[in-house]
């Protein structure tokens, strides 16, 4: 049985007392559904002595439309997300897809933006990463995935990213130097030890969408052993506009790929033109191109490479459908 070290909870009611308390705090993370993190800490990953609940901050979570864009509060829950009308499909989709129905009930869209990254020699028993000599994510100082001392590959493995990142979402934060503001596609860098470009003290308050164009379409394909629990092998966010059966707008992101998420390039390729049987296999091909799968993960680099190309292709067969 893996057991925690102690620490203390600490119940702020405001985000003003919650990064009051994570400032003061020496040893303190932020919690909110805990899904990750408590596992994490049951593994030796992380040794907090104070953890700071973000579950009784008031208006933490919720979703608004206002003049179109979309706030969704970093607390919401990937359930609510899952289920709600107000957001675009392929992000509703991404979220049902997260861990399994009590993950989603406890996790939020929050935690999901900034999960940290993953990989089959980190997320261990601490006897695990004994034995194996640790690794350069935690306490090592060599990578198992690459054989080098430079540089960490964790695989970023956040499911609703790629969809959030292929809408132009931004996120609102308040941290040591007061509030602000970011776009998700700022947000993130290739490097597994240090993934999001944040301090480690600020907090997350919100995702914010811009308005969506008028023939939106969005979905999200995930590669799995198991199609319950399991974190993606393979993501691919797909969002855009079809008009008329024309391609107006597209973007198309895959993850669980490198520490950072990868936005296609090549999609405008498509613009102006109907998504028919060869668009699709072009775009498809230019989607294999540019992944390049490590063996962070499970499974076979070059078959989830081969799959890239797949749930490509059926991704954009998804946003044909949801267009007619």
């Amino acid at each position: 049985m893996l057991r925690m070290q102690p620490f203390e909870v600490h119940l702020p009611e405001t985000v003003a007392e919650a990064c009051k308390l994570r400032s003061e705090l020496a040893d303190s993370l932020f919690v909110a559904g805990g899904t990750d993190l408590l596992p994490n800490i049951k593994h030796g990953l992380f040794t907090p002595k104070h953890l700071i609940s973000l579950s009784h901050i008031d208006g933490f979570d919720g979703i608004s439309v206002v003049d179109g864009a979309i706030r969704i509060g970093a607390g919401t829950s990937l359930d609510v997300v899952a289920n709600s009308t107000d957001v675009p499909p392929g992000l509703a989709k991404a979220a049902s897809l997260v861990a399994g129905p009590q993950h989603r009930k406890m996790g939020t869209l929050g935690g999901n933006v900034m999960l940290d990254t993953r990989c089959l020699f980190y997320n261990q028993s601490t006897q695990w990463r004994e034995a194996l000599g640790y690794c350069l994510k935690a306490e090592g100082t060599f990578c198992h995935v690459i054989g080098s001392d430079k540089r960490c590959v964790a695989a970023h493995s956040a499911d609703t990213v790629p969809v959030l990142l292929a809408l132009d979402a931004a996120v609102e934060f308040v941290g040591p130097e007061g509030e602000g503001a970011v776009n998700m596609r700022q947000l993130y860098r290739q490097e597994g030890r240090d993934p999001v470009q944040l301090d480690d003290r600020t907090l997350l308050t919100a995702i914010v969408l811009p308005p969506l164009p008028a023939g939106h379409v969005s979905t999200y394909r995930k590669v799995r052993t198991r199609a319950a629990i399991d974190f993606p092998q393979l993501g691919i966010g797909l969002a855009g506009a079809i008009v008329d059966g024309v391609v107006t707008e597209l973007s198309a992101v895959a993850s669980a790929l490198m520490p950072q998420p990868k936005v296609l390039k090549g999609m405008d390729a498509a613009v102006g033109k109907p998504l028919d049987e060869a668009m699709i296999e072009h775009l498809a091909e230019r989607c294999f191109k540019q992944v390049r799968p490590q063996r962070s993960l499970h499974g076979d680099p070059a078959w989830r490479r081969h799959m890239a190309r797949v749930e490509m292709r059926r991704g954009l067969e998804e946003l044909v459908e949801a267009s007619q």
